[in-house]
């Protein structure tokens, strides 16, 4: 449940995808734009996957530390690319969201 991510808790959290393989830290925190709360994450997923992917945290939880997503290293591996040094357009979270399965982009 996504209300339960506050935004300095979960940075420089480890990410574990859905079989329980470590998929790196949380880079980039991205908030909804109209509540302000935490929705996506970055994650570099390591040495040779370049750049860091967006990951949901619709469906994730939280466990001290660690956020558990409900996707496998290859999804995110191979989702959309988008800058995550940039903020996240409407465009760009409508084909993560469609990629993702979530629906219509908020």
């Amino acid at each position: 449940m996504t209300d339960a991510f506050v935004l300095h808790q979960i940075q420089g959290s480890n990410v574990w995808a859905n079989d329980g393989e470590r998929l790196g830290l949380v880079g980039e925190v991205h908030l909804d734009r109209g509540t302000g709360q935490p929705v996506w994450i970055t994650v570099d997923l390591g040495l040779f996957d370049t750049g860091e992917h967006y990951v949901p945290l619709a469906a994730a939880r939280r466990d001290g530390q660690d956020i558990f997503v409900n996707y496998s290293k290859d999804q995110i591996s191979d989702s959309p690319g988008a800058n995550p040094e940039n903020p996240l357009s409407p465009e760009e979270e409508a084909v993560l969201m469609d990629y993702y399965g979530l629906g219509t982009a908020r």
